[in-house]
């Protein structure tokens, strides 16, 4: 598929310049997604307090109130080829893992939706990401260090890629 694209868009650029390779990348990229896109639901029984530990790319976390004895996550793998997904449980938790594929994984993005019970801990690691807390009833505190982590990452790695 990729050498597919690739050779359009050498024909495009050889025979009509660069706005019809634009064109084509355009009509491309509006196919793909539609066909490669994947909605998975799993459910994880749990007895007592758990962990739920997720690592991700281009990931949006949307965390709601669940059932007490039960995790269930949602995920929306987009433009999925892109993407490897685990999820496993063991006696202390849930982990979710997606990870992008080398090149190609740039174009993929996952969403999670988790239900959890209120007493579930949480980790997210996401790079970048977006989490999002839904019926928050009681105080959330975010320690200043871990906010001065997370703004000072993007920037750190700013600094470490070399200019083209």
């Amino acid at each position: 598929m990729i050498r597919t694209l690739r050779w359009l868009v050498n024909l495009a650029v050889r025979w009509g310049g660069v706005t019809a390779a634009g064109r084509t990348l355009r009509v491309a990229a509006s196919a793909v997604p539609a066909r490669t896109n994947r909605a998975e639901t799993r459910v994880f029984s749990i007895t007592g307090p758990a962990t739920v530990y997720v690592r991700g790319s281009q990931c949006r976390v949307s965390v709601s109130r669940g059932e007490a004895r039960q995790i269930v996550v949602r995920s929306n793998l987009v433009r999925a080829f892109g993407l490897e997904l685990a999820a496993e449980q063991d006696d202390a938790g849930v982990y979710i893992v997606a990870r992008q594929k080398r090149v190609v994984g740039r174009l993929s993005r996952a969403e999670f939706s988790l239900e959890a019970p209120a007493e579930t801990h949480l980790v997210f690691r996401l790079t970048p990401g977006d989490v999002i807390l839904h019926d928050l009833n009681g105080m959330l505190e975010l320690p200043a260090s871990v906010l001065a982590q997370a703004e000072a990452a993007p920037a750190a790695s700013a600094e470490a890629t070399p200019e083209l």
